[in-house]
């Protein structure tokens, strides 16, 4: 199961668990998905309301983009879950021979790439 798709109660269990996933990179995305999802609540109690005619498209333009920042946020939380768990079987894979080294080699610097990667775009866009 997807850890957005998750009852709050059971996420945040998890995550007190000893369990490695989900860490700090997805609490960030989920973090910064709720901020967002304030940020779109307040153009919502917007729209339709006397007084706020000035700043509807304003108020439009914020709504989308706050959406759009939500739901790549949560993307990105199970992003982090994922390329960690990659991470981790990359470590696991045999290294008996020159050949299995070499492969392993390869997965770890890749899965380090990656890995890095979904923290960075939680951090610029937050």
């Amino acid at each position: 199961m997807k850890l957005v798709e998750q009852r709050v109660i059971d996420f945040v269990a998890v995550t007190a668990s000893k369990e490695p996933t989900p860490g700090g990179g997805a609490i960030a995305a989920l973090t910064a998905a709720t901020g967002a999802a304030l940020a779109e609540m307040v153009a919502n109690l917007t729209f339709g309301k006397k007084g706020y005619e000035a700043v509807q498209t304003e108020m439009e333009v914020l709504q989308a983009k706050a959406e759009e920042i939500r739901n790549r946020m949560l993307e990105l939380s199970q992003a982090d879950a994922d390329v960690f768990n990659i991470f981790m079987k990359a470590l696991g894979l045999p290294k008996n021979t020159n050949e299995e080294k070499a492969i392993r080699t390869a997965a770890i610097q890749q899965a380090y790439k990656d890995a890095a990667m979904v923290p960075f775009e939680i951090g610029e866009l937050a």
